[in-house]
């Protein structure tokens, strides 16, 4: 591996950061959730799709930020447009258009590092029919306004466009802005339009997967993690964001996307734990005359609280993780360490077996300890506290070796 990778690679194990470049390295054990989703989006491809998403659940710091992060890989290997958005309290899923501002934020087109959707533009404005093809769907099937902009943008340019590549982005222009944008760069008046809600916002995301296609894509893969927080907001922002889910896995609706949505294992006793008997909104929604909504929610609830778990790594499957830390390690400080992944993963996992340790923290054990042999040169002595009680300072760090004596150093964990 190339220096400069290997040390972002190692950088991000360090500092316990689920990224692209150490997605490859942490795939192990993880290879039969890959194999049934290159084969679910081979079949979106080939439009024989039985489904549009798919929900992973996994305990903290057992993978599955990791997860979606080789499922990115394989799928702009695969030439899909994917997107990646984490669900927060900045960003919950009940808020339509500030998912769709997050997820055009981090849209990448296949081989393009830059996020955004100028690459996918590029490649439709090359193409007459292809403008025409866009401009149909948007003018026929989605909320009037979208098809005004993406006349303006792509028919107009004789004015400014960068209101428009913004409103594209999700910064979505109030109609004064987009009168005088649409006017500057079609050169005729705009008639008055219907109203543009909030909710009016996932034609934007239909968009976006008509726009995959269009351009020449085999669609849009969204990759969504940490959804358990759903359960820390409020009955209506649940039934919202359930009925968001419902929505991207309409096959009429997003027939060119497919989603990938991570939640935590505790998903379903966190919402026990808060409301008492779990999940009630259906009823909820039933008691206050929502009854097509109702219906609606029903499914995500089902597939949230029953999704299947990501399978424990194996000690083979975490020696071949380890193996390659150590690969990476060695090509990222020119180094030729003296031990294989399984070598490196006993030492670890010894003073640790009878502990709860996650992968995460395995992980990153190994970084340090690889570490500290490279500098010093010996292996270091891993020492395990007990967190109940104090941890003496000559415990993490020794007095400098007098005259004579060996280099040691200890790593505490």
């Amino acid at each position: 591996m190339e220096r400069s990778l290997a040390r972002t690679c190692i950088e991000h194990l360090r500092a316990g950061v689920p990224s692209l470049s150490v997605a490859e390295l942490l795939s192990a054990g993880r290879t039969r959730v890959l194999a049934e989703i290159a084969e679910d989006l081979r079949a979106l491809e080939g439009g024989r799709a039985r489904r549009n998403m798919r929900i992973i659940a996994a305990n903290y710091g057992d993978g599955k930020s990791h997860t979606l992060n080789a499922i990115r890989a394989m799928a702009e290997r695969e030439h899909f447009l994917v997107s990646q958005l984490t669900v927060s309290r900045e960003t919950p899923l009940d808020r339509v258009e500030r998912v769709y501002r997050k997820l055009i934020a981090r849209t990448y087109f296949p081989g393009i590092g830059r996020p955004g959707l100028d690459a996918v533009l590029q490649e439709i404005e090359r193409r007459p029919e292809a403008v025409q093809r866009l401009l149909r769907y948007a003018q026929t099937k989605l909320h009037t306004k979208v098809g005004l902009v993406l006349e303006a943008r792509l028919e107009g340019r004789r004015g400014d466009i960068e209101p428009l590549d913004r409103d594209l982005s999700g910064y979505f222009l109030a109609m004064p802005d987009l009168r005088r944008a649409y006017e500057d760069n079609v050169g005729r008046k705009l008639a008055p339009i219907e109203r543009f809600k909030q909710d009016n916002a996932f034609d934007y995301l239909r968009l976006v997967g008509e726009m995959s296609t269009v351009a020449g894509l085999a669609g849009w893969v969204i990759l969504i993690d940490e959804a358990e927080m759903i359960g820390s907001v409020g009955r209506r922002a649940r039934a919202k964001s359930y009925d968001f889910l419902s929505r991207l896995q309409d096959r009429a609706l997003m027939p060119q996307t497919y989603s990938v949505v991570a939640v935590a294992a505790s998903f379903q006793q966190t919402l026990v734990e808060k409301l008492g008997d779990g999940e009630d909104l259906p009823a909820w929604l039933r008691e206050r005359g929502h009854e097509q909504l109702a219906e609606t929610v029903g499914e995500p609830i089902r597939q949230l609280q029953s999704a299947p778990h990501l399978p424990p790594l194996s000690e083979a499957d975490l020696a071949q993780v380890f193996d390659g830390i150590v690969k990476t390690h060695a090509d990222a400080f020119g180094w030729a360490p003296p031990l294989s992944g399984a070598d490196l993963l006993r030492r670890i996992r010894g003073p640790l077996r009878e502990r709860d340790i996650k992968v995460r923290q395995l992980v990153r054990a190994a970084v340090h300890f690889l570490d500290l042999y490279s500098l010093y040169g010996q292996e270091p002595m891993l020492q395990v506290h007990d967190i109940a009680e104090p941890m003496p300072v000559a415990a993490a760090v020794e007095d400098e070796p007098q005259e004579g004596e060996g280099v040691r150093r200890g790593w505490s964990g």
